[in-house]
């Protein structure tokens, strides 16, 4: 391109070459060049004159970054379903990884008990496709999340935090994983060792934050004198073939009204409940 049409893509209407220059220097296009000893003056394009030339070429790198950021959030949110042998698995651990960094000692609690249950899906999913050794690993990683979650608590109790909500989320969490647990070891007798072993540890859990809610709820209850009883749901009474009982109300844990115990504890969402109605 040359100096009269740059000139003229600039809507500048000039006729000498040094009204040329002085237009393309105010325009920042060319920058003079000071040589020592040379009879003339040299011009040289500015680091600007590109993208004040060819403003298309940044647009496009622009797209190109949009593109691979979404690309990239794209296999993110794909990783979460992956499981061992999926390219996308090691991301989908690093997101986890992240996530606990980044979250607080009570969160970090929660986060261990939803990964937890992750590696019960991934595990049922290998078990299924015969990988037996593969599907023993990742349940050894489901009793480590249970202790990192334990563990977790166990900070926010010697600190005096409150740790009733998570004592909850434990109770009813690991009743599922147990649930989870016992179908997995019944279906694939080649875990049963491994399932028994991390079996005990759940229900362990499921015990001590039961026995230690428990406690935290009368003395709460004693506290601020509403002598309302909280029943909690024991494994028996989840596991009812049928309910028989006679229709006593109780309110549920999810605030829902039951006709009676039994119906309540079926329901995997209730951890416990208050006979009579709820009063909404």
């Amino acid at each position: 391109m040359t100096a009269s049409e740059l000139s003229r893509a600039l809507s500048k209407h000039v006729t000498t070459v040094s009204e040329h220059l002085d237009v393309l220097s105010d325009s920042g296009l060319v920058e003079r060049l000071e040589r020592p000893g040379h009879k003339w003056v040299y011009y040289r394009l500015s680091k600007n004159a590109d993208r004040i030339l060819h403003p298309s070429s940044y647009y496009k790198w622009a797209i190109v970054l949009s593109l691979s950021f979404l690309v990239f959030i794209g296999s993110f949110v794909a990783s979460s379903n992956a499981v061992p042998g999926n390219p996308l698995y090691e991301l989908k651990r690093f997101a986890e990884t992240a996530r606990l960094t980044l979250s607080s000692e009570p969160e970090k609690a929660s986060l261990h008990l939803q990964i937890a249950e992750e590696r019960l899906k991934e595990a049922k999913i290998v078990a299924d496709r015969n990988d037996s050794e593969t599907a023993k690993e990742i349940i050894k990683e489901y009793s480590k999340e249970l202790e990192n979650a334990d563990r977790e608590i166990n900070k926010a109790r010697n600190k005096g935090k409150e740790i009733t909500t998570l004592l909850e989320e434990v109770t009813e969490d690991t009743s599922k994983h147990i649930s989870i647990l016992e179908n997995l070891g019944d279906k694939h007798p080649k875990l049963k060792e491994e399932i028994e072993r991390v079996l005990n540890a759940a229900i362990e859990s499921n015990k001590k934050a039961k026995e230690e809610l428990k406690i935290k709820i009368r003395e709460k209850t004693e506290s601020e004198g509403k002598g309302e009883t909280k029943h909690f749901c024991t494994l028996e009474s989840r596991n009812a073939a049928a309910c028989i009982q006679l229709y006593q109300p109780v309110c549920g844990s999810d605030g829902k009204t039951y006709s009676n115990s039994c119906f309540a504890c079926i329901n995997e969402h209730v951890t416990f409940y208050i006979t009579g109605s709820c009063e909404n």
